[in-house]
């Protein structure tokens, strides 16, 4: 039996090749933790500012901050002050800061429909300092679909309870329209029988009341001619005289 000498090719630069393993590791690693730094702007010089709001709802620590569309930062840390307002503290590389000045605006807004939330800062005037380092910044929210639902709720509503008490209007005069209908029937119905009566009148009554009226005139013409021709009332009479009726009112 052959017996394992101590200089076996196998074991030979054994340590020299676990060194060179080793290095390799240890770069790969380094090279990583490099990339990632990069990627997440760790060696880039940061300017920090801040600003206030009263809640720090939609706001989480890493959120992308943007200026124009374009990322310049990261949302580094919230806080909590005393007065329960929410302290929220920003990342900015410091080649971007020549665009915010004093009279920027940072906002939280939703990129599209279903996007991502981000906090935006709007481009200020060439005319303002720029922002200094630990600074604050003015913050507005932008109104979200929740809250564009209850401002909406809150227009609507009273036009809503209008329409409500407009409905109940209109149901009390529906009601009251069957008992109206059934008053209006009956008046008709009276005025009808009342135009047949004075129509029944008309017909046989008044004509009879005028055949009265025209015997009683010709009895009295008769009582009067009669008077006329007894004496003495005839001699009181003058008669009157018989002759042709001028055709000139100015002849004799």
């Amino acid at each position: 039996m052959a017996i394992l000498q101590d200089d076996d090719a196998r074991f030979r630069n054994l340590s020299r090749k676990i060194g060179i393993f080793l290095l390799l590791a240890a770069g790969g690693i380094i090279a990583t933790l490099i990339a990632i730094g990069v990627q997440q702007d760790v060696f880039t010089a940061k300017t920090r500012i801040y600003f206030t709001t009263d809640s720090g709802r939609e706001i989480t620590q890493g959120m992308a901050v943007k200026l124009s569309g374009f990322r310049i930062g990261r949302v580094r840390r919230l806080r909590l002050t005393e007065e329960a307002n929410v302290r929220v503290s920003l990342e900015i590389n410091s080649e971007y800061m020549k665009w915010i000045r004093q009279d920027s605006r940072a906002r939280l807004l939703k990129e599209g429909v279903i996007g991502d939330t981000v906090i935006e800062i709007s481009p200020g005037s060439d005319k303002s300092p720029e922002l200094a380092h630990r600074s604050f910044i003015e913050f507005e929210r932008e109104v979200g679909m929740g809250q564009l639902i209850d401002q909406l709720y809150g227009d609507i509503r009273p036009l809503i309870q209008d329409l409500r008490s407009v409905v109940r209007r209109a149901d009390a005069v529906l009601a009251g329209l069957p008992a109206t209908r059934v008053q209006l029937d009956a008046a008709i119905a009276s005025m009808q029988r009342n135009f047949e009566n004075l129509e029944k009148v008309t017909a046989h009554e008044l004509p009879a009341a005028v055949r009265d009226g025209r015997r009683v005139v010709e009895d009295s013409g008769k009582v009067v001619d009669s008077l006329s021709r007894t004496w003495p009332i005839s001699g009181g009479i003058e008669q009157p005289k018989s002759g042709v009726v001028p055709l000139d009112s100015y002849g004799k």
